[in-house]
C-alpha cells in the first residue's frame, strides 16, 4: 500500500529507523475492510492480511485488497485468531519487522497510533523495559493502569490484543500466540508470558480504538424478563455456545496455570467470569447449548484438552 511507504518516509531523518509490520487475521469480513486496511496502512511498512480459512473470496474482498498492496495469505481451514496471527507474524519477523502491529478485522484504529506507540518505545528505559504497548480505551471505555513506570507510562497487566504493537525483543523472549487455545484468552495468556519474561504493557494514553465486541442480548433468566427503571428489557453480554466451549476452557487452563504464581489473580478472573457464564445458562439463547457447551469446556479445561472445539459438541451447539 503506497501510502504507507509515503508516511514512514515523512518521518525526520533524526528519528529511529523501525520496520513496522501490521498483522491482520480475518474470517468472512465484511465490505467495509479494504477502507480500514487504508486507513491502517498509513501508519505502517507492510499489511499482512492472513484469511483463516474463509474459502471462498467473498465479494472479492481479499482480492481488492491483494490489489492495494495489502500481502494475503490464505490458510486451508480456520485454525483460529492464534494460529492466523502467528502465520502473521512469522512473516513479518522474517521481513525483518522491529515491531509488529496485531489487528482485527473489524477494529479502526485512530490516526497517528502507531506513532505514538512508537513513542513510547523509543522515550521508555531499559529498566522499564516496554514489551507491548496498547491501547488506552476501546470503544470510549478506558483502560485503568495498575502500575505507573517511572516515565509516567500507564501500565496494565494484561490488555485486548487488537492494537498490540509488539517488539521484536519481545517476540524473541515470550514466543508465538499459543495456538493451542484456538480463540479466546489468548491475548491474556500472552500477556502472562510476556511479564513472566520480564517485559511490561504500557498504554498508549490517549489513544481509542472501534472493536465490536459480541452483541447483546435479552436478559430472560428461564424466560423472565428483567427491566431496567425506564422499562426496557436489561441486556447483557452475550457470546454463543461455541464461544462460550473456548472461554470456559481456556479459563481454567489459564487459572490452572497460575494457581501458586498468581492466587489473587485467580480469584479474580474467578470473580470475572462466573456471573457472565451462569448468565448465559439460566437466560440464553440457546440455555441448553450453553450448559452443555460450558460444562463441556469446563471439563476439558481441567484435563488440559487443547486445540479445536471437537465436532460432536459443535454440531450439537450450533
Amino acid at each position: 500500500m503506497p501510502a504507507s511507504r509515503l508516511s514512514r518516509q515523512s518521518q525526520p531523518a533524526s528519528a529511529p529507523q523501525h520496520r513496522v509490520i501490521a498483522v491482520v487475521p480475518a474470517y468472512h469480513p465484511d465490505d467495509r475492510f479494504h477502507a480500514r486496511l487504508s486507513a491502517l496502512a498509513a501508519q505502517v511498512d507492510r499489511v499482512i492480511v492472513v484469511d483463516d480459512g474463509t474459502g471462498a473470496d467473498p465479494g472479492g474482498v481479499f482480492a481488492r485488497v491483494a490489489e492495494s498492496g495489502a500481502t494475503v495469505r490464505h490458510l486451508e481451514r480456520n485454525s483460529g485468531i492464534a494460529t492466523a496471527l502467528n502465520t502473521g507474524v512469522r512473516e513479518a519477523l522474517a521481513d525483518g519487522a522491529t515491531h509488529v502491529v496485531n489487528l482485527d478485522q473489524d477494529t479502526v484504529l485512530p490516526s497517528g497510533y502507531v506513532a505514538r506507540a512508537l513513542d513510547v518505545f523509543e522515550r521508555a528505559n531499559r529498566v522499564t523495559n516496554i514489551g507491548i504497548v496498547c491501547v488506552d480505551a476501546v470503544n470510549g471505555a478506558p483502560a485503568l493502569p495498575t502500575w505507573v513506570s517511572p516515565e509516567g507510562f500507564g501500565l496494565v497487566p494484561e490488555a485486548i490484543q487488537t492494537g498490540f504493537v509488539i517488539s521484536r525483543a519481545c517476540l524473541d523472549a515470550a514466543g508465538l500466540f499459543d495456538e493451542g487455545f484456538v480463540i479466546d484468552c489468548v491475548d491474556r495468556e500472552y500477556c502472562l508470558r510476556v511479564r513472566d519474561r520480564g517485559f511490561r504493557i504500557a498504554v498508549a494514553k490517549g489513544t481509542d480504538v472501534r472493536h465490536a465486541i459480541g452483541h447483546r442480548a435479552e436478559l430472560r433468566p428461564f424466560g423472565i424478563p428483567i427491566r431496567n427503571p425506564d422499562g426496557k428489557i436489561a441486556t447483557y453480554q452475550y457470546h454463543s455456545p461455541f464461544r462460550r466451549y473456548y472461554i470456559a476452557r481456556n479459563n481454567i487452563d489459564l487459572l490452572l496455570r497460575n494457581l501458586r504464581k498468581r492466587p489473587h489473580w485467580v480469584l479474580t478472573v474467578i470473580r470475572r467470569e462466573t456471573p457472565g457464564m451462569i448468565v448465559s445458562i439460566v437466560s440464553g439463547p440457546k440455555r441448553v447449548a450453553q450448559l452443555l457447551a460450558i460444562t463441556v469446556g469446563t471439563f476439558h479445561g481441567f484435563i488440559r484438552r487443547r486445540g479445536m472445539i471437537p465436532g460432536w459438541l459443535m454440531r450439537l451447539v450450533t
